[in-house]
């Protein structure tokens, strides 16, 4: 999603469906630590032209799928923001001072050719464009505070998939794309930067088949190479790391610095899966395993001294992660499922400076595994739940020691674990009623040093709810409803303060570490839509009401420059949404 979680990155034209997964995938996918979500998009099949153009208060959007010969189908999508401007037409104040306001475009395109039947060729790209600022003003501007983060990304793909007579599937997915990140914190005069630029090569190629009457398989490679170019300047403990004692508005640390720096990132991961039916296919089991060697480099193993050239240093560690899921249907109506699986991670590239960070950082690992059982309560009703568990090793952290040694500011001592549950109800849609509610119970902590204490991690949110409803009322009005709740993440107290003569500036003590959250998410949204009929095209009028209880969200807490008041940095109050969508 785009910052504020208003749009999706991606025209929902273009989405077949969206899986959450929170753990214990299986080997087609690794480097990473957690949970993964799968966007499969629709295929370019359908005859004619057919698009889409939108527009209301938050942005503007266009769709176009069409044949354009008697093998040839295209796509393109846009879309952009204007939420900023419209706010800043019906207020007279600088609303974007006190909240939060993105600003985002995005754009897709595919060209799928059918070579010959049950043969595709397509071409495809991606690009995305994110901009948020956060801040504190003061009368004083020595002491304003703000945040600015950039996010920009595009991908270019081409897609060979082959349906063979015997019922198997070949793919090969060549990739290239570019990731552009800006984070710029700014304390009165004293900026402090970090900006990545990085070049992503991707290959994924796979056969996926029958082999025998109880047995299909899935064979292939994933490799991925990230090319960074880095720059870091301003005060050494800002941006904040994860498990950093901080609060937004804190005046940054005194020490300052600077370092550019690259990096290479790169594996080459064959993988394969079994899928073993027993039982009349009541009883599936999947073992897989997923072979990873990892090569990282980076320009400078210590930071180099005046007139020497920077020495570089690589690392290579080759890890083999073993995958199993085992699904079980007890009858038609109710199954159940169970997984286990190993990852490993290689250290994010902005962690390997010789002076922020530490340039021989070695992998991260984890263990994940979950059950769950679905019912089918009725034709139309379904139950989920979930329950997983997970562990993680080597994280890297903040180095506990005063003086680190030079080149080692982060070490790999951090542990981390997380559980908890997922809740799905789903009503598929009967009569002219459709809705889902989801909730998410979980617990999140992490120990820094073996001795130190478990703490929260500070993305920890114990409870996500969601339920949403739509209702046909007839004659071609539509009316629904989202409630959603979440518990604010975990920060740090501040019990008082003391005024440094050397700085001028009121410093902040501070109480247990995550022993408070910024307060719980609620937000209820309505919708009345109204949908016509134009010639065989269709269009759709709504009003969409967000935070219809006009309750002020917290999204940071904030203090008075001495330490004394705490407030909050809010998100945006009730807002009208009116809009109009063409479809044909």
């Amino acid at each position: 999603y785009h910052d504020g979680g208003y749009r999706s990155i991606m025209s929902s034209d273009f989405v077949k469906s969206v899986e959450l997964i929170p753990g214990g995938y299986g080997a087609g996918y690794g480097r990473g630590l957690g949970g993964i979500v799968t966007v499969a998009m629709r295929p370019l099949d359908e005859e004619g032209i057919h698009g889409s153009v939108a527009a209301d208060t938050i942005d503007a959007s266009a769709s176009v799928r069409a044949k354009v010969a008697d093998r040839l189908h295209v796509a393109i999508a846009a879309r952009k923001s204007h939420l900023d401007t419209v706010l800043s037409a019906v207020s007279s104040e600088n609303v974007g001072q006190y909240v939060p306001i993105p600003r985002y475009w995005d754009g897709e395109a595919r060209v799928a050719y059918d070579l010959a039947q049950h043969e595709t060729l397509e071409i495809g790209g991606l690009i995305s464009s994110d901009r948020t600022t956060r801040s504190l003003p003061n009368a004083d501007p020595s002491l304003a505070t703000s945040q600015t983060t950039g996010t920009d990304f595009n991908r270019i793909y081409v897609r060979y998939e082959k349906h063979l007579a015997d019922g198997a599937i070949a793919e090969v997915i060549p990739s290239f794309g570019t990731d552009t990140t800006t984070l710029v914190n700014q304390y009165g005069n004293t900026p402090t930067e970090l900006s990545s630029t990085t070049n992503i090569y991707g290959l994924r190629a796979d056969w996926r088949g029958p082999v025998a009457t109880f047995l299909r398989a899935t064979v292939g490679v994933d490799a991925e190479m990230l090319v960074s170019n880095l720059h870091r300047s301003g005060s050494t403990g800002v941006p904040p790391r994860e498990g950093d004692i901080y609060v937004f508005g804190e005046p940054p640390p005194p020490q300052i610095n600077e370092d550019d720096w690259q990096t290479t990132i790169a594996s080459v991961a064959p993988y394969a899966e079994g899928d073993f039916s027993f039982f009349d296919d009541t009883l599936h089991i999947v073992p897989g395993a997923r072979l990873e060697p990892f090569v990282t480099s980076t320009n400078k193993v210590t930071p180099p001294l005046p007139g020497n050239p920077p020495v570089s240093t690589t690392r290579e560690e080759q890890v083999i992660e073993p995958r199993v899921s085992v699904r079980y249907a007890f009858t038609p109506e109710i199954s159940a499922k169970a997984a286990y699986g190993q990852y490993h991670q290689a250290p994010q590239p902005e962690d390997l400076s010789a002076i922020f960070g530490t340039p021989t950082l070695a992998l991260s690992n984890a263990e994940q595994s979950l059950v769950g059982t679905t019912m089918q309560m009725t034709e139309a009703l379904s139950v989920e739940v979930t329950g997983f568990y997970s562990t993680m090793g080597n994280l890297p952290v903040r180095s506990q020691s005063e003086s680190p040694l030079v080149a080692h500011a982060l070490d790999q001592t951090g542990i981390g674990r997380r559980y908890g549950m997922q809740f799905l109800l789903r009503q598929q849609k009967v009569g002219k009623f459709f809705g889902w509610v989801s909730y998410t119970i979980s617990r999140s902590e992490r120990q820094d040093a073996p001795n130190l204490g478990w703490r929260l991690f500070d993305y920890d949110q114990p409870h996500v709810f969601t339920a949403l409803g739509s209702y046909d009322l007839g004659l071609g009005f539509e009316v629904g409803a989202r409630f959603r709740f979440a518990s604010g993440y975990p920060r740090t107290p501040v019990i008082s303060s003391y005024y440094d003569v050397t700085t001028d500036t009121y410093e902040p003590l501070f109480g247990a570490h995550n022993s408070i959250r910024i307060p719980a998410f609620y937000s209820l949204d309505v919708r009345l839509s109204k949908r016509f009929k134009i010639g065989r095209s269709d269009a759709e009028v709504y009003l969409d009401v967000q935070n219809v209880t006009n309750h002020a969200n917290a999204e940071e807490i904030v203090y008075n420059p001495t330490f004394t008041q705490r407030g909050y940095i809010t998100g945006l109050p009730v807002m009208p949404v009116f809009g109009g969508r063409w479809l044909w």
